[in-house]
């Protein structure tokens, strides 16, 4: 589970301009202006943020062989009916937040502050439950969680160039940018040290650079 301690806090914001949360070689995570926030606290200090609004995330799974390109890039439209999280600060999203206005709070679709904070703490809640197991953050990494349309959450953590996403039907890896895995419905692909194996559909394709 979550640290006990972990809780959110009260006071609404509002993301003032179109803010990156992540961006390296693979991945991009962006949130809207207009988006609302709510702090995510560890012993009363912030340690992330949920987030209800738009976004997008977007994961560039291609692998290239000499084959031509392998899958597809994954981009996912966030939206206020699904909340997400960030665990981890940037100096950028605090310098963009500031508080909600009770326009600010209809504009997402809730009447007032308290609709809202019973909205995100349900959210909260919903993650923290499904944890099962402790959480701990490097300073120099983040985890995200996002709410999808079959009440479960997709993941995704990242630090300096590696990351891992987890969804329903994907998990994708990328470490060093030279090495990378990816698991769908029926297919298998790692690609490490200029070699590429693909399972899929009852073919195996190797490929060596």
């Amino acid at each position: 589970m979550l640290p006990s301690r972990m809780h959110l806090g009260n006071q609404p914001q509002k993301l003032t301009k179109d803010t990156t949360l992540l961006h390296n070689e693979k991945c991009i995570v962006i949130a809207t202006a207009g988006t609302l926030a709510l702090p995510i606290l560890l012993d009363n200090a912030t340690s992330g943020q949920l987030f209800i609004g738009k976004g997008q995330l977007t994961l560039d799974t291609i692998v290239e062989t000499s084959r031509g390109a392998i899958g597809k890039p994954l981009v996912r439209d966030l939206n206020p009916e699904h909340p997400f999280l960030m665990l981890g600060e940037t100096e950028t999203l605090k310098e963009n937040l500031t508080p909600a206005a009770n326009q600010d709070l209809n504009s997402i679709g809730y009447k007032n502050t308290d609709e809202f904070l019973k909205k995100a703490n349900e959210a909260f809640d919903e993650f923290a439950h499904r944890q099962h197991s402790h959480i701990d953050i490097e300073s120099d990494a983040h985890i995200f969680a996002f709410a999808n349309e079959h009440e479960k959450w997709d993941f995704l953590i990242a630090k300096d160039d590696k990351l891992v996403y987890t969804s329903e039907h994907k998990v994708y890896v990328s470490k060093n940018s030279g090495e990378t895995a990816s698991l769908g419905p029926g297919s298998i692909l790692v690609s490490k040290k200029g070699k590429t194996v693909v399972i899929g559909r009852g073919n195996i394709l190797v490929d060596r650079d």
